[in-house]
């Protein structure tokens, strides 16, 4: 567990251990989280601590505290916004470092990609100082290809986006004035006589269609068929309005 917390050269007695590290992370996570935690002391071939038992709960008070403070933040994720504060404290950043100097100096975006390329790289390679490495690499910009790569990425998706949504918008104008123009048509040419003419030209030309409006319209029924063949014939002979 010390090695996991980059501190295995220190607190050689597990009572200063506990006082310290785990009381006090235990008091912090619970203030500022929305978990909280306790643990049971193990002991099973001497009188010494040997192992420890963590029990997680869901801490409401912080919860109900978050879901308050969104309604102060113009919206803001304030939960999310802990967690990854959290993921970067618990890489060893003090708060006034996290606030005074990280979160002045950096972009979030920046940020937020720097920890997720540091946290994929801590899976693979052990790193003592996880804090000196986080800190080193938003300097000197360890991982700025990628990110840049990263935000052209995204860009390029919004850029797509908002053209399928262009196009889409357009489509449907197209569409609306096609139907609009069509409804005028309709009133102004659409007879018995023209239909019956539609129908004569299917039985002549397109065995095919025919059949599709044949039994329909003898019923007296305009099906969609035969109202599509009615359109494009209407379009072409009298189109211009």
């Amino acid at each position: 567990m010390k090695q996991i917390l980059c501190i295995e050269d220190k607190y050689s007695k597990y009572a200063n251990f506990k006082q310290r590290i785990l009381l006090k992370a235990q008091e912090d996570i619970e203030k500022h989280t929305d978990i909280r935690f306790t643990f049971d002391e193990i002991s099973e071939t001497s009188r010494n601590v040997e192992k420890l038992a963590f029990i997680i709960y869901k801490n409401k008070k912080a919860v109900i505290e978050i879901q308050e403070e969104d309604f102060t933040q113009n919206g803001e994720d304030s939960s999310e916004t802990n967690f990854w504060h959290g993921e970067i404290k618990a890489f060893g950043v003090s708060q006034s470092i996290l606030e005074h100097q990280i979160l002045n100096e950096y972009d979030e975006d920046y940020i937020k990609q720097t920890l997720k390329y540091c946290k994929d790289y801590f899976k693979t390679t052990a790193v003592k100082q996880k804090s000196g490495f986080f800190l080193k690499a938003l300097k000197d910009g360890y991982y700025k290809e990628e990110i840049n790569e990263q935000i052209a990425k995204k860009v390029k998706k919004a850029q797509s986006k908002a053209q399928q949504q262009s196009e889409k918008q357009e489509s449907e104008q197209l569409r609306l004035e096609r139907e609009q123009k069509l409804k005028i048509l309709r009133e102004e040419f659409l007879t018995p006589e023209f239909t019956e003419s539609v129908v004569e030209e299917l039985r002549q030309n397109n065995t095919f269609m025919y059949k599709l409006v044949e039994k329909d319209y003898k019923e007296g029924t305009i099906n969609k068929y035969l109202q599509t063949a009615l359109d494009i014939r209407l379009e072409k002979e009298f189109g211009e309005i």
